[in-house]
Formats: C-alpha cells, sequence, structure tokens
C-alpha cells in the first residue's frame, strides 16, 4: 500500500471519528478528549526519553487525568497545578537522576496538553466549538497553497524548511476570511474582535506547528509516534490546534 493511499484512509477515519465525537457531544466528547490527552503526553514524554531525559511518564499521565479531573468539577485552575506541583517537588527530592530539566520539561508537558486542550469542552454544543477547526483547516490549507504558489521567503529554515513567510501570511488571510464567513452562517458574531481573534489563533496555530517541529529536532525524532499510519502520531497532525483552543475559549467567554 502506497504512503499516499495510507495517509488518505487515515484522514478519511479520523475525519469520520471527529464528526462522530462532535455529533454526540457531551460525556463522547470529554471521554474523546481525556484520552487524546493521554496519548499526546505519552508522545511527548516518549521523545524527550529519546533525547535522554527521564520523564516519569506514568506521573506525567496521572497528572493529566487530574487536570481533566479538575475542569470537570469545575474546581479552581490553579489546584491542577499545585498538587501535581507538590508531587513533581516530591519526585526531585527523592529521584536524583531527575533533573532540574526533567522537571521543567513535565510542566511543560502538563500546560502544552491539558491546559491547552481541556477548554475545547466548555465549547461543546455551541457553534464555536467548530470555528476551532475551521481556523486550524483553513490556516494549514491556504498556508501551503499560497507557499506553493508564492513562497520565496523562508520563515525559520532551521526549524522548518518548507515554510515561508507568504505561506504563513496566507494561512492567516485565509483562516480570517474563512472564520468570519463561518461567524456569519453560523450566527457568531462578526466583530472587529472576533477578526482579531481568528487572527491570532491562525498566527498560533503555526507558531504550535513549528514548535512541535523544533522539539522533533532537539529529540531527534522523525514522528511523535506510529498510531496513524503515514502521518505519524496523534501530536503531528495536532500540534497547531492545541493553540488555537485557547484563543476560541477566551474569545467565546470574553466576546459575548
Amino acid at each position: 500500500m502506497s504512503n499516499l493511499l495510507k495517509r488518505t484512509i487515515t484522514a478519511l477515519v479520523l475525519i469520520a471519528l471527529l464528526v462522530t465525537i462532535l455529533y454526540f457531544g457531551g460525556r463522547v466528547l470529554q471521554i474523546a478528549v481525556l484520552l487524546f490527552s493521554l496519548e499526546l503526553s505519552r508522545e511527548l514524554v516518549a521523545a524527550f526519553k529519546h533525547k535522554g531525559n527521564n520523564i516519569p511518564e506514568h506521573y506525567i499521565l496521572l497528572a493529566c487525568a487530574f487536570h481533566f479531573v479538575v475542569f470537570e468539577f469545575a474546581w479552581p485552575w490553579f489546584v491542577a497545578f499545585t498538587i501535581p506541583m507538590f508531587f513533581l517537588i516530591l519526585y526531585y527530592l527523592k529521584e536524583d537522576e531527575f533533573s532540574i530539566e526533567d522537571m521543567g520539561i513535565s510542566v511543560l508537558i502538563l500546560i502544552y496538553v491539558p491546559t491547552f486542550l481541556f477548554p475545547i469542552m466548555s465549547l461543546d454544543k455551541t457553534n464555536y466549538l467548530y470555528l476551532v477547526f475551521v481556523i486550524a483547516i483553513a490556516t494549514d490549507t491556504f498556508a501551503y497553497l499560497t507557499g506553493m504558489a508564492f513562497g520565496k521567503h523562508k520563515l525559520c529554515p532551521s526549524i522548518s524548511p518548507n515554510k515561508t513567510v507568504e505561506g504563513a501570511l496566507g494561512g492567516v488571510i485565509g483562516a480570517l476570511i474563512c472564520g468570519l464567513i463561518y461567524c456569519a452562517v453560523a450566527d457568531i458574531p462578526v466583530t472587529f474582535l472576533h477578526g482579531l481573534f481568528i487572527g491570532l489563533a491562525s498566527v498560533t496555530s503555526q507558531l504550535g506547528d513549528l514548535f512541535a517541529s523544533k522539539i522533533k529536532r532537539a529529540t531527534g525524532i522523525k514522528d511523535f509516534g506510529n498510531f496513524l499510519p503515514g502521518h505519524g502520531g496523534f501530536m503531528d497532525r495536532f500540534d497547531s490546534m492545541l493553540l488555537i483552543i485557547p484563543m476560541v475559549y477566551i474569545l467565546y467567554h470574553f466576546a459575548l
């Protein structure tokens, strides 16, 4: 089976699964987000372990699950960090092989995954939930097409040689146009603030992609996993979306 065929089949299965999860929402969405967060965290832990860091996977997964509990019961957000940090400090004092760098990476994973991902559950049953995916798809599509047609100036050649400044700008403009059209159709206010946050979400989307690419280069891996045939791991496909969610979450809660 060719790689293109694998990628196509995997993409179709992912789309079907995503549509199903979004359609049912509620507990189905919550369980899916929890499982997704655990897999993303596991892939990041594996990447840094490949580099030689001593990251306690069992702790990270338990802390991620604890973040989910905090979100479910609507406890103050600081609780999600306070309790895990206590255990991180204890682990640091107990394990000589667990360095301060390892602690920093552990905290980074817990911020990067559950903190950025779980707010998507607050968008359930709202049209803002689908705005996340509109921005993600439009940014990727227009960045690719614009970069192919007009790309001349490299954006970050040391991290991602194929990305260009023109492609990045095209991604932002495309996301802004598609996002505002979606807002008009989905009965979401079309305001300057909405346009601003859609544009910012497109920028952070591309930053997320570059951030994940730099992690792969720094840890010496090609992909974050092989769970998705032809695509790598879940982090390879959804890295940019993690940084879109906070922007849409802020827009939903403070622009209404």
